[in-house]
């Protein structure tokens, strides 16, 4: 309703809430963050175990990169990043991560090495 108007005008939605927001609300803005998270200086980190477990996530990662990889399959962090926000409301701190590098380091499935001008690059480990 609301949220699909402004979105159809171009605009941004940021949703807030807690973890029984309804998917269907949180998937419709552009952002949205979880506000029942534990607080930044008792935050606990995600074990890459049960991230690995996250079907939702590993697909959507590894569409971002084959949507972004060279012909060698190494895709720069940045162009990965904004394809993934364009897709759907994605914050790595939802996770436990400050940013999209620790959580691809957390993640034995991807590769992850520094490119040119210090940017990072990751590939999908099954294309190696």
């Amino acid at each position: 309703p609301m949220v699909t108007r402004a979105l159809a005008e171009g605009k941004v939605v940021l949703g807030f809430g807690e973890r029984k927001t309804p998917a269907a609300f949180v998937n419709a803005c552009s952002k949205f963050l979880f506000l029942d998270e534990e607080k930044e200086k008792t935050k606990t980190t995600v074990k890459p175990k049960n991230i690995k477990s996250d079907t939702r996530l590993i697909n959507l990662l590894r569409q971002a990169i084959e949507a972004t990889e060279d012909e060698e399959g190494w895709a720069a962090l940045g162009p990965v990043g904004s394809n993934i926000s364009n897709k759907t409301s994605f914050d790595t701190r939802n996770y436990g991560f400050k940013n999209l590098s620790s959580l691809f380091k957390a993640i034995d499935l991807f590769e992850l090495k520094r490119g040119p001008n210090n940017s990072f690059l990751v590939k999908n480990v099954r294309n190696k």
